[in-house]
């Protein structure tokens, strides 16, 4: 069975084609979307959400947005354990995986996976080194623009064309010229920023709430902070549907 999987900076998620379209895979929440976070819990490796709600409680033996280390030798050690950024992707798409074989009830062998245009070489390697880490082989990279491309039907238009995507997630940005001929998709151009995204837009939205409340990070403990991170995460995305969000403060700052 092969499935494609979005491995995000902030979150990643699961489908395959089924019956002549495609289906989108739930975690055991019911939620489409997984938290792309690993947290280590004495012997246990957690995985998603659960993980997520450790970077409040537990900051030092969490960790998120690792998507931006793939291709370098950074190491993270969480509790007794030290984790190559592949390694910790590995584990993000090991649970991916669960949740489908779950679902279709029969075992995934092979993925397709989306990465970033400009991702180099060595991201790429890294990339697939994670799947066979997971246990699948990679059958394919697919583009990100590509990729979204395809998910609102560009390849399915009458005639030739060119087209600009943005693709601007939680920890990457990059933008690409495609043209599509012949059902067929050609990248003629891209550029992008791997450190340009949602979160950095919340690392503007933390510094600016310091700096209005005369705090500095250094006076805040790592569940203080992540507390905060988590407080203005929810208020970014309440200002993404309204012109006006409710205040966020610190309790006992």
């Amino acid at each position: 069975m092969i499935v494609g999987i979005d491995l995000g900076t902030t979150h990643s998620l699961i489908g395959a084609y089924r019956d002549g379209q495609p289906v989108l895979f739930p975690n055991a929440l019911g939620d489409l979307l997984t938290p792309s976070v690993v947290s280590v819990d004495g012997d246990d490796v957690l995985v998603g959400q659960a993980a997520r709600d450790r970077l409040i409680s537990h900051p030092s033996q969490s960790v998120a947005a690792f998507k931006r280390w793939m291709g370098t030798s950074r190491e993270t050690r969480l509790g007794k354990r030290t984790f190559r950024p592949e390694d910790l992707s590995a584990l993000v798409l090991r649970a991916l995986i669960a949740d489908a074989e779950a679902a279709l009830g029969e075992k995934v062998t092979e993925a397709v996976i989306s990465v970033p245009a400009y991702f180099s070489d060595a991201q790429r390697k890294a990339t697939r080194a994670a799947g066979e880490l997971a246990g699948i082989r990679v059958e394919r990279l697919i583009n990100e623009p590509t990729a979204a491309a395809l998910a609102y039907g560009l390849h399915g238009r009458d005639g030739e064309g060119r087209f600009l995507v943005f693709d601007l997630g939680g920890g990457t940005f990059d933008v690409s010229i495609l043209e599509c001929f012949e059902n067929v998709f050609e990248v003629h151009a891209s550029a992008g920023d791997n450190f340009l995204g949602g979160e950095d837009f919340l690392d503007v939205l933390v510094g600016a709430f310091l700096a209005d409340a005369h705090l500095h990070e250094a006076k805040l403990s790592g569940p203080e902070m992540a507390q905060l991170r988590r407080r203005l995460e929810l208020l970014k995305r309440e200002l993404g549907t309204g012109e006006a969000a409710l205040q966020i403060t610190l309790a006992g700052k």
